[in-house]
């Protein structure tokens, strides 16, 4: 292998896994966290004076949407089950962030510092390697009809944003924000210190984002022009809903146009138990998760507020209309927290109608190999980079001929990194940004207009349409900015 150029597991973020905070992290008993969602848009006054009767108090709480994260002992649940006017609580769902396949590309930038950016778009130094920018521009021909401006803004809720980054500079607006707190992740990461401007990419893939929606630079985004924004809601670690419900609350208020937001989880309609840690009691927590009816609420706002939502499919390569698929998957991934599900399983907030939920294609508008898909549920394909000859190399123990010969170049989607500089990746993560700023480009050009009326012109005038069984992977059809912008 290379110097400088090598394959590591990444965070890739492609879905919040679900994991229960049901282990304790230390010996100390108020070490648990739960969530706690009012039938009401709103947390009542006397709320903390109640709670701290049980030795519990209220750590991180988002008022728009009735929604408190709570850190109390292991019996709290049992003891706020009839508090007057709370919908659902239970022990805290965390947004993890599994690992994926990334390849710097820092080795390959040999011999371009000092190369002037040409005004061409098509010309710049990474063009030829930008198979999934091709595929959806048709060739940089959406260019000539537009790239954007400053007058839309697109709010990324991911790991940040490289604020010095040569390509994406020119285009972060004012008003970033950080939503990790202080101690970050239950403590975990002493290196958070809860500054709100503290919005840098620590990870990775919040730029790689960013770049594929607006990078103007060595390498260009779908919308080379467009305003983005950076709303931070993971350093290195996991998160909690609550960090990423308030971050759309923000965004909507900020007046965001489009939240970008390549992540997920899931919810079950039917029963959800958890399993004691202490007494390997099997507790009844009912048919309602309170982080993921806060999160729906979240969506709901943001869209009242005149903000669409485009969301990731995920990366699990099930059948999400498959409810009883769903819940099998979640109860093997993630059962051996404490958390049982039963009932049907259903991916969110892709499930929403309000939403844009886009999967993954690879060369050749093929699904993705890893990519969730399901009819109904699928709004549109977009180029995500594909595995199959990654997978198969690394089986057959060849993976030294896969680097080698470079197969990645048109298999994995290159954009920007975390310390400016550029790097391989995969996943509905890297198709989903793609959609918010082709999205983007129609506000930019026909004017601001309702969420509906957007979601509206990307299934009908921004698609390569598909039909019969297509439809099932990719919703109304593959992602063509020059469609959508051509008269």
């Amino acid at each position: 292998m290379k110097k400088l150029l090598c394959v590591v597991l990444t965070l890739a973020l492609v879905i919040g896994a679900i994991s229960s905070v049901g282990a304790r992290a230390n010996a100390d008993e108020a070490d648990y966290y739960y969530s706690v969602v009012f039938k009401s848009n709103e947390i009542p006054g006397d709320f903390n004076e109640e709670i701290a009767n049980y030795g519990a108090k209220a750590i991180y709480s988002v008022p728009e949407v009735g929604f408190v994260q709570i850190q109390g002992k292991v019996d709290f649940l049992s003891k706020i089950k009839d508090m007057k006017g709370i919908q659902a609580a239970n022990p805290s769902l965390q947004w993890t962030m599994p690992e994926g396949k990334r390849i710097d590309a820092r080795e390959e930038m040999v011999g371009a510092a000092g190369n002037e950016i040409n005004n061409s778009y098509t010309e710049r130094y990474w063009w030829d390697r930008q198979w999934d920018i091709k595929r959806i521009t048709e060739n940089g021909n959406s260019y000539e009809f537009g790239t954007g401006s400053h007058d839309v803004a697109v709010a990324i809720i991911d790991t940040g944003i490289d604020r010095d980054h040569p390509d994406l500079v020119n285009n972060i607006l004012p008003g970033s924000k950080n939503f990790v707190p202080s101690g970050g992740f239950r403590g975990t990461e002493p290196g958070e210190t809860g500054n709100p401007n503290a919005f840098d990419d620590k990870h990775g893939h919040g730029s790689h984002v960013a770049g594929s929606i607006a990078a103007n630079g060595y390498m260009v985004g779908v919308a080379p022009n467009t305003g983005i924004r950076a709303y931070r809601v993971f350093g290195t670690s996991s998160a909690e809903s609550a960090w990423i419900i308030n971050a759309m609350i923000a965004a909507a208020d900020d007046g965001a146009d489009i939240l970008s937001m390549s992540l997920g989880g899931f919810d079950v309609i039917g029963q959800v138990f958890y399993i004691d840690p202490e007494t390997g009691k099997r507790e009844n927590l009912g048919n309602d998760v309170a982080d993921f009816i806060a999160y729906k609420r979240a969506v709901k706002y943001a869209t009242k507020k005149g903000t669409l939502v485009v969301v990731a499919a995920g990366n699990d390569a099930i059948n999400c209309t498959n409810k009883r698929e769903v819940t099998d998957f979640l109860n093997s991934e993630y059962g051996g927290d404490g958390i049982i599900f039963v009932g049907a399983g259903f991916n969110v907030p892709a499930i929403y109608p309000e939403v844009v939920t886009v999967s993954a294609t690879g060369p050749e508008d093929v699904l993705a190999n890893y990519s969730n898909y399901g009819p109904g549920f699928i709004d549109i394909g977009a180029v995500g980079g594909d595995a199959r000859l990654y997978d198969q190399y690394l089986e057959e123990g060849r993976f030294d001929e896969y680097l080698a010969n470079k197969l990645y170049y048109n298999e994995f989607c290159l954009s920007a990194s975390e310390d400016g500089n550029y790097y391989y990746s995969i996943g509905t993560s890297m198709s989903t940004p793609k959609v918010s700023a082709v999205a983007a480009l129609i506000i930019d050009k026909y004017g601001k207009m309702s969420p509906a009326k957007i979601k509206d012109m990307l299934v009908k005038k921004a698609i390569d349409s598909v039909k019969g069984n297509d439809k099932k992977f990719f919703g109304a059809g593959h992602l063509n900015a020059y469609k959508a912008l051509q008269e």
